[in-house]
């Protein structure tokens, strides 16, 4: 029974391998089409990859980067948002991001954010919800190594910098855990999209006789607020609120 079960962890391991090594080929096969600017042949291998459950940062930046050379600006911000809830640091899917939405006809202003609140986002964004998540445990293995040298040291300045070292390591523990919390959270939402239709009224109400609000393009990235049967509550950087259909974006 134990070697029927070491075999079957061994098949489902090789799997695994067999699975990611698939995986990597078929991204250079899609990576040595679009250096050879056939982007239609690398984006159908592309989005095959993601079809078949396979999801990273780089994956979905390169699609972007794939729709951003085949002029589909609205489809190339919203693979480069999907990659930057991956990897909120990554600087190139930023840079990318802010020259595609460049591009585009909505300049929105946004709202201005209280100093702490745009720190507190920051300093969550530098890792992402895996990183934050290993920065926990490591800082739980270091507050375990405090708290052991406290309880068997007999010096009593070593004992009075343990204490003050585990109390910092504490707070930063927590600090972690919230962020890799708030990270998770907002990997598996889905509360943000963007606009794909050409132009698209937004209402005052959730129906199509509701007073004109403000006009959208597409490519405009909006929050959802709410919805009710075929259309989203949105709101814009700015503020603004209204009701559009809900097949006027894509979510993500």
């Amino acid at each position: 029974m134990k070697r029927l079960y070491i075999l079957m962890v061994l098949m489902v391991a090789a799997f695994g391998i067999k699975a990611q090594t698939i995986q990597n080929q078929e991204f250079a096969k899609a990576n040595f089409y679009y250096n050879e600017s056939k982007y239609d042949t690398a984006l159908v291998i592309y989005e095959r990859i993601i079809d078949e459950g396979f999801v990273s940062a780089p994956l979905l930046y390169n699609i972007g980067n794939t729709y951003f050379k085949l002029r589909n600006y609205p489809m190339a911000i919203l693979n480069y948002e999907k990659a930057l809830k991956i990897d909120p640091s990554n600087e190139e899917i930023k840079q990318n991001l802010a020259i595609v939405n460049s591009l585009i006809t909505d300049k929105i202003e946004p709202l201005p954010v209280f100093f702490m609140t745009k720190w507190w986002k920051n300093t969550g964004d530098k890792l992402s919800a895996n990183g934050w998540a290993t920065t926990s445990l490591i800082l739980f293995g270091l507050i375990l190594f405090a708290l052991f040298i406290y309880f068997t040291t007999r010096t009593k300045g070593i004992k009075k910098s343990m204490f003050f070292t585990g109390l910092l390591l504490i707070l930063l523990f927590v600090c972690s855990v919230i962020f890799a919390s708030q990270k998770y959270i907002y990997l598996n939402q889905h509360n943000e999209a963007i606009v794909m239709t050409p132009t698209i009224t937004v209402k005052s109400s959730p129906s199509s006789s509701g007073v004109d609000l403000f006009v959208l393009h597409e490519g405009t990235k909006v929050e959802i607020l709410d919805k009710a049967d075929s259309w989203d509550k949105i709101r814009i950087a700015d503020g603004s609120v209204g009701w559009m259909p809900s097949s006027s974006s894509l979510k993500y």
